[in-house]
């Protein structure tokens, strides 16, 4: 004899629903755990830890318009030549030496042109701070007062790997900057007497 068994769409549906809600919950878990390492990984204390970078002549922070187009608090510089000074810190418990530090310039939009200055830490110890300084970069490009986008740079800053100086970890900061040599900086208040 064959048996018949009737099956209640309600409870089929209530049944594979659960099942889902289950199957979603377990795969949310995961995922869940997954950003959780990653997220530890990327929060790791560099070796060399970038503190600041001081630009002089001083840049100026303002709003630039171009025709129709707005910058709002763009970074300007208004030198075609400037210096670069970046402060870092030694965050390990050892001394590191022959540190290698690379700055690379480049104008957004058009990664030809392109300038790399390499410089070098003869030793840091402990917890200390060091600068390192990288004189007279050129400029690539100038706005002019009329362009958005010639005078755009980007800065990435690089303290590189020496495993021989105790410097296992790449450290890695990009900036960005206008350079419009039309830009005047605001006149300081003068105090009244």
């Amino acid at each position: 004899m064959a048996k018949i068994i009737a099956i209640n769409r309600r409870y089929l549906t209530l049944t594979l629903s659960v099942l889902l809600i289950c199957f979603l919950g377990i795969a949310g878990v995961t995922l869940w755990k997954t950003a959780n390492a990653s997220t530890t990984k990327t929060n790791m204390v560099p070796e060399v830890k970038m503190l600041g970078l001081v630009v002089e002549p001083v840049s100026l922070t303002q709003d630039l318009t171009y025709g129709s187009v707005t910058l709002k608090g763009s970074q300007v510089i208004t030198s075609k030549m400037f210096d670069f000074i970046v402060t870092v810190q030694n965050t390990t418990g050892q001394t590191m030496t022959n540190i290698p530090v690379e700055l690379e310039v480049s104008l957004v939009g058009d990664e030809t042109q392109k300038i790399n200055k390499l410089g070098n830490l003869p030793s840091l110890d402990p917890g200390a701070t060091a600068r390192v300084a990288f004189r007279q970069v050129k400029a690539l490009g100038d706005a002019q007062g009329k362009s958005a986008t010639a005078g755009q740079h980007k800065i990435t800053l690089r303290v590189k790997p020496n495993a021989a100086g105790g410097i296992n970890q790449a450290t890695e900061a990009t900036f960005y900057f206008n350079v419009d040599t039309t830009v005047k900086a605001p006149k300081a208040a003068t105090p009244a007497s």
